[in-house]
């Protein structure tokens, strides 16, 4: 039996949100026994989840699981869930449309899911359509009793609430039917036999099933599990959740972090000082010289604040992405500077903010508004920048008198935003609890810990070095609070950092010495010379013996390198002379050009680390602030490359024989460097004289062009290119500027271009590389290429297995793979589904790249949906996973 899916859409349309979503979440639990490898193998002995990597199964199974604590989350308008969007609810419920739907794939069972192929989950958050929710089984008895609960669902829809519909049982009927049973039984024994902690998730779902109360305060904290535990992995996971469950993690960290940015003399420590009841008076203060900070106790809570006072320096702005961070408050200060448009102002620091901080509030204050107003664009502004709370029009030195009322509603709306930052923290057991109390405790008299004092600390509160809650897993934890810093890979220090501030100020002070070069002597005198206090106005201590783990902490946070002919001697990047060398010697005519022009933002470490990761290859020491001359070690090459902060443009030029190799190495490093950050940039690529059709004595004029839209030509067919004054051969160009390896990616073996009556060929080149051009009409072939195109995907089967892409990702590959299979089995030999094999194989190498490239995807996937548009109704289950892969591959 069949559900009407327009008439469940009608149904739906008028329904809430919420309604909406408790619908499909329950439709979606009950399809969750699937995954019982008995009910999808044919094979008896067939392992647990055996449709799944053996090291990916623990991710997979949790990707699927946690979406239904999400979903019902969102569906109760809890405040954890309310503060994320549809979307991101949408994205998150999708994985369990995703691994049910790859598993129908992998059967004999040719329907598993009705309407999951993409369209699932995500079609009733993000469209108001829930058609895609009345999965039913083929091949099981459970299937008709699946239906008749979700038509069962649908009419409680208009006279029960959300929250009564999720407190239902999944099923109306006192007993579940027979088979469904026992798919549950299987998946239960299969989820218990991975030994990673899943009884938890069961326990919870059995809850579900039986519709007992919700724990709307527990599951609040199961939704927000801080991202310093998802980071310790599956086991880790799921033993805190049980933690939570049984009330043994309840000791808050409480402590949160209040950031406060802007330039220099902007007001960030006035502010401070009036958030403390200290006077201040205009002109008197000092100009924040590193980093300080300071603890505030939050009013009407438990909670202590951290407040980070940045110096607004540029030439320290290449640290922010060491100690920015998510989970934050950040108070962004500005004032009216004649000569920065405020708008503009405002944005460079959003955008840090947006690239280091993510999502984190930002709270924007107008200092010395009784001088003049800041005239912010801030319709803009909080468009661009949802994570905006308000703007604040301020005086700090006139905060309790002529400015009081706009002080006080600045600071209710900061300590309400403190503690909500505060709020959704870790929680530790009483054990671990007092390690950390003992810790704090300890810190107050040395900076260092001694291995061997850790391991006393654990004995004492019985932390075991073994099991889901062992000691490392603990060190692990306390270092990405920064409770402790520990530093494994760096073989100088045996002992663990416990005053984190002591590395913070070293790292400061030596940076505002504004020395470029510092000897290991340097820095111990630097260090020495003048009292460095930490926020208690305790005295930081540098033994000589500890200041050489400054400087190995500095070159892990790639912020100086050593000097090739004395390795004790350090090279700051940052601190280098603005000025370019005079007479480089390297000549930019002739040479390949490549330039990363970003939008709005560049931030100040990207060059600063490309030297610091290319500093064997600069030749003679010709570096400086925004740039360096590099002389390959692998290719017969060199390169120049330079920022221009005011244009906004990274600039790379190559010459010599292995030039084009050389250029796909220096990209690819800058890529992995802009890749942590969410940046909008563009890639230009210069076009070669050479490359030119119509080339006229003494009219060329070099000219620039999007690169991503030279490699969509050349997928689409494309290989000539008009541009402002010539015309070029777009074979030539990627010829000229492309490695080998990255043509073959290209998978433009083969051209087909149009369609003549006869079958002919022509031999183009590309590089070095010639091309078999085929004209052939292609509706009197008999001939298929389904071989071709299998074998391709085969291979992209096999290479997807050995991909670190996130579980998520290669879910909805393996479906896209499985989709294209299929096609090619159904029609016969047509280009678009070579096309589609072709470029799914880019998807799939690339997603196995360390540091993926946003062009080779964006190409792919605009190949994809061309070649899947062309085929019509039969490929909309690709176009279906295109749309979901989009914003994961491109984010």
């Amino acid at each position: 039996m069949l559900l009407n899916k327009d008439e469940i859409e009608a149904q739906l349309k008028d329904v809430p949100r919420v309604k909406q979503v408790a619908f499909v979440v329950r439709s979606a639990m009950r399809v969750l026994p699937l995954l019982a490898k008995k009910a999808l193998s044919e094979q008896e002995g067939e392992e647990a989840f055996w449709f799944w990597k053996p090291e990916d199964r623990n991710q997979h199974l949790l990707a699927v699981l946690r979406p239904y604590g999400y979903s019902v989350g969102y569906a109760l308008s809890m405040s954890s869930a309310v503060e994320a969007t549809p979307s991101d609810v949408a994205a998150s419920a999708k994985a369990i449309y995703a691994a049910i739907t790859a598993v129908g794939n992998y059967t004999y069972y040719s329907d598993i899911i009705t309407y999951a192929s993409g369209r699932g989950v995500g079609g009733a958050f993000a469209d108001t359509n829930a058609y895609a929710a009345y999965a039913y089984v083929a091949g099981i008895d459970a299937a008709e009793g699946m239906i008749q609960e979700i038509k069962q669902d649908l009419v409680q829809l208009s006279s029960s609430s959300a929250e009564e519909l999720l407190s239902q049982p999944l099923w109306s009927a006192s007993t579940p039917p027979k088979d469904w049973q026992q798919l549950l039984s299987q998946f239960k024994e299969d989820a218990m036999s991975l030994n990673v902690g899943f009884e938890i998730w069961l326990d919870w779902y059995e809850d579900r099933l039986q519709g007992k109360p919700i724990d709307v305060e527990l599951l609040e904290k199961w939704n927000t599990i801080p991202a310093e535990k998802v980071g310790q992995g599956v086991i880790a996971i799921n033993t805190y959740l049980k933690d939570l469950t049984d009330k043994k993690a309840d000791r808050p960290l409480n402590q949160v972090r209040a950031i406060f940015i802007g330039y220099g003399e902007a007001g960030k420590t006035s502010l401070i000082r009036v958030l403390n009841n200290e006077p201040v008076v205009e002109g008197k203060g000092d100009m924040t010289a590193g980093i300080e900070i300071s603890d505030w106790p939050v009013p009407s809570s438990d909670i202590k604040a951290h407040f980070w006072d940045f110096g607004g320096q540029v030439m320290a702005h290449a640290t922010h992405q060491f100690f920015l961070r998510e989970r934050c408050l950040y108070v962004l200060v500005l004032n009216a500077r004649s000569e920065i448009d405020s708008t503009e102002q405002a944005e460079y620091w959003l955008e840090h903010v947006k690239s280091f901080g993510k999502d984190a509030r930002v709270m924007i204050v107008g200092n010395k508004a009784d001088k003049a107003g800041l005239n912010l664009d801030m319709s803009y502004l909080k468009d661009k920048y949802p994570s905006i709370v308000d703007y604040f029009p301020l005086s700090c030195t006139q905060a309790h008198t002529k400015f009081k009322a706009e002080f006080d509603r600045f600071y209710r709306d900061f300590c309400q935003h403190l503690q909500a930052a505060g709020t959704h923290q870790i929680l530790f057991t009483p054990d671990q609890f007092g390690v950390l109390e003992d810790l704090r405790a300890m810190s107050s008299q040395s900076v260092f810990l001694k291995r061997g004092d850790f391991t006393a600390l654990c004995e004492k509160y019985h932390i075991a070095t073994d099991g889901p809650k062992n000691r490392d897993q603990l060190l692990d934890l306390l270092d990405k609070l920064g409770v402790v810093i520990h530093f494994p890979q760096l073989p100088c220090l045996d002992e663990y950092v416990l005053n984190p501030r002591w590395l913070t100020h070293g790292v400061y002070t030596l940076m505002y010495e504004r020395k470029a070069m510092l000897t290991e002597q340097d820095v111990i005198d630097i260090l020495r010379s003048k009292p460095i206090n930490d926020e208690s106005g305790g005295e930081l201590d540098y033994p000589p013996d500890k200041c050489g783990f400054i400087m190995d902490a500095m070159q892990e946070f790639k912020l100086c390198y050593p000097l090739p002919s004395n390795r004790k001697t350090l090279v700051i990047p940052e601190l280098l002379a603005t000025d370019q060398p005079q007479d480089i010697p390297f000549e930019k005519s002739g040479a390949l050009v490549f330039e990363f022009a970003f939008r709005g933002f560049i931030p100040r470490n990207i060059m600063p680390e490309l030297i610091v990761n290319r500093h064997e290859e600069i030749v003679k020491q010709i570096v400086w602030q925004r740039g360096a001359l590099l002389r390959s070690k692998q290719y017969q090459a060199e390169a120049l490359v330079q920022v221009d902060y005011h244009e906004r443009i990274l600039s790379i030029w190559v010459q010599d024989r292995d030039s084009k190799d050389y250029l796909g190495l220096l990209n690819d490093e800058v890529l992995k460097i802009i890749g942590r950050l969410n940046l909008d940039y563009e890639e230009r690529v210069e076009l070669p004289i050479s490359a030119c059709q119509d080339l006229k004595t003494g009219f060329y004029k070099p000219e620039k062009v999007d690169y991503r839209q030279l490699l969509n030509s050349v997928r689409n067919g494309i290989y000539t290119f008009s541009g402002k004054h010539n015309i070029y051969d777009l074979n030539k160009v990627l010829g000229i500027i492309m490695p080998d390896s990255e043509i073959k990616n290209l998978h433009i073996d083969t051209y087909v271009r149009g369609s003549v009556n006869s079958g002919s060929f022509a031999i183009d080149t590309i590089g070095d590389k010639k091309v078999t051009t085929i004209n052939q009409n292609v509706s009197n072939s008999t001939v298929h290429g389904s071989i071709v195109a299998a074998k391709k995907i085969e291979n992209s089967f096999n290479e997807l297995h050995e991909s670190k892409a996130e579980p998520e990702v290669k879910q909805l590959l393996e479906r896209l793979l499985t989709e294209i299979k299929d096609l090619n089995a159904k029609v016969p030999e047509l280009p678009a589904v070579t096309d589609l094999s072709e470029e799914s194989a880019t998807l799939v190498s690339e997603s196995s790249r360390e540091a993926p490239r946003k062009r080779w995807y964006e190409a792919s996937l605009s190949g994809i949906e061309e070649a899947a548009k062309s085929l019509g109704a039969i490929a909309e289950p690709v176009l279906a996973i295109v749309k979901d892969l989009s914003p994961l591959l491109l984010s």
